[in-house]
């Protein structure tokens, strides 16, 4: 089966809702930045599923991976070929990892603080902190250059219609509360070849960020939903 989702005909949160509804106990989503407003229609259902990742990525240009190795690697000087210590090279990659937690701490807290103070977006906040308390809830960070591409991976139990899982890729986020991008469109994957190839791209994305749920957990029991 292939589908398409329409932005400018429906919200993409809300088709993934219709999907997780049908009995899914696991979902895995790759969403570029995070607009926690935007997660309101999905929250009863990740007060429900055994697992929930979110893969956020960086929002501040910096040096990625590949091109600090490059630089790393070889470089010349006066006609000399010079190489970088290797300790020095895990130095420049551990500063990279800590001030994408910290920039990003920084801009959910400001997300929290401009978050309206509605009972809809108290009770989506107290969920989070409640699912990364009970470690159904992982957040991790890309600090190796931007997503892009946004994916939900959901999977369901043996013997389910979509068992064992389907994928939904796209240019939607669907944190995103509105429809800010009406011309975006998602694509409903559910051939088991195709869904694992997704699940391995997530995966090699997920292996190489940097965890992001305690600073998440921190920042949620400081926001007035909290408080």
């Amino acid at each position: 089966m292939t589908a398409i989702i329409d932005n400018q005909k429906q919200r993409l949160a809300l088709r993934v809702r219709e999907y997780l509804q049908a009995g899914a106990v696991r979902a895995r989503f790759a969403v570029g930045y995070l607009f926690l407003e935007g997660l309101v229609p999905l929250q009863s259902e990740i007060e429900r599923l055994e697992s929930v990742e979110i893969l956020i990525g960086n929002v501040v240009n910096r040096l990625t991976e590949e091109q600090v190795r490059e630089e790393a690697a070889t470089r010349q000087r006066g006609g000399e070929e010079w190489v970088r210590p290797q300790e020095d090279v895990a130095a420049t990659l551990r500063n990279t990892h800590d001030r994408a937690a910290v920039e990003t701490a920084l801009n959910l807290r400001n997300t929290l603080a401009a978050l309206p103070h509605t009972s809809e977006n108290q009770a989506l906040l107290l969920c989070l902190a409640r699912a990364v308390a009970q470690g159904r809830l992982k957040v991790r960070v890309y600090t190796q250059g931007r997503i892009h591409a946004k994916l939900a991976l959901i999977n369901y139990p043996e013997g389910n219609s979509f068992s064992p899982g389907l994928a939904v890729v796209g240019s939607s986020n669907l944190t995103l509360g509105g429809e800010a991008h009406p011309t975006e469109l998602n694509v409903v994957v559910t051939d088991r070849e195709s869904v694992a190839a997704l699940e391995e791209w997530y995966l090699r994305l997920w292996d190489v960020s940097q965890d992001f749920h305690r600073e998440l957990f921190d920042e949620l029991g400081q926001c007035w939903a909290l408080a």
